[in-house]
């Protein structure tokens, strides 16, 4: 934190006298840490001037950043060297004011690093988690490139999780029908409906340490397998390291057919599949 930040809490005999006693320590001019505590990535950071940005501090503000991101950091133009890695955002460049960039901010970095699919993830995190609205991320973007603003067009607030959206934007762009959030039968909804009845469940990093969960989830598999759905339940490590077979065994089914009703059989249970809507989502 700064000193000004600091002085919200304490007074300036009280700063000195917490350095002085070693509880915090001068990082650089002005800028303090805690002796034991202080995250390392945020310390290293304000030493080099700049703080921590883009994909690290997204997922600081609680929004879900896939895997391998690694520690991001955003400079001040001064303090940039030709040939940085440092992040830097779209549009305006504010001045460093504190640790961790504000949630536009980072956005706006993350814009410039990220993949296509980076960031149609992280932005139905945003809005699922309504962090912000779709209206103030149109803003947001507005100083990229065409091709960035327009993946905003392919985000969807109810997907629950970012491995769902993963899937769900890579199965469309091999043409395939998917809808996401669906009502196949009374009382039971889905996060991915291929066709007419290829389930496809996507499993979060923390799901399998929930046992009650995966009680839950097996029976409903078998409510569906005996109606007649096919269920692929998918973990985040799989979405992660095995897409090509998974994709392939997809593939395979909705080549077969196998994801459409066969002629004169339909679901046993009356209720007839039907997405559902949210008052934030937005389809994609």
């Amino acid at each position: 934190m700064t000193a000004r930040q600091l002085s919200a809490s304490l007074t300036k005999w009280q700063l000195e006298r917490a350095v002085a006693t070693g509880a915090l320590g001068r990082v650089r001019p002005g800028w303090f840490a805690l002796r034991t505590g202080a995250e390392p990535h945020a310390v290293a950071a304000v030493q080099a001037g700049g703080c921590v940005s883009c994909f690290s501090a997204l997922r600081l503000h609680g929004v879900w950043v896939p895997e391998g991101k690694g520690r991001h950091t955003r400079l001040p133009e001064h303090r940039r060297s030709r040939g940085s890695r440092a992040c830097r955002p779209f549009g305006q460049d504010p001045p460093v004011r504190s640790a961790v960039d504000d949630l536009e901010t980072a956005f706006r970095c993350a814009l410039r690093c990220g993949s296509r699919e980076d960031l149609v993830v992280v932005v139905d995190a945003i809005l699922h988690r309504r962090l912000a609205t779709i209206e103030e991320l149109h803003l947001w973007v507005s100083g990229a490139p065409a091709k960035v603003r327009a993946l905003l067009a392919l985000a969807d607030a109810r997907s629950e999780s970012g491995s769902e959206s993963m899937v769900r934007l890579r199965l469309r762009s091999r043409r395939l029908s998917v809808r996401i959030q669906v009502r196949v039968v009374r009382g039971v909804r889905v996060d991915l409906l291929v066709g007419d009845r290829l389930i496809i469940e996507c499993d979060s990093r923390e799901h399998h340490t929930d046992s009650d969960a995966y009680e839950d989830d097996r029976r409903r598999d078998r409510r569906l397998l005996a109606r007649g759905f096919i269920v692929m339940r998918l973990t985040y490590r799989q979405i992660h390291d095995e897409w090509p077979e998974i994709e392939a065994a997809i593939l395979q089914i909705v080549r077969r057919g196998d994801h459409r009703w066969p002629r004169r059989r339909k679901p046993s249970d009356s209720w007839r599949p039907e997405e559902v809507r949210l008052g934030v989502a937005m389809t994609g």
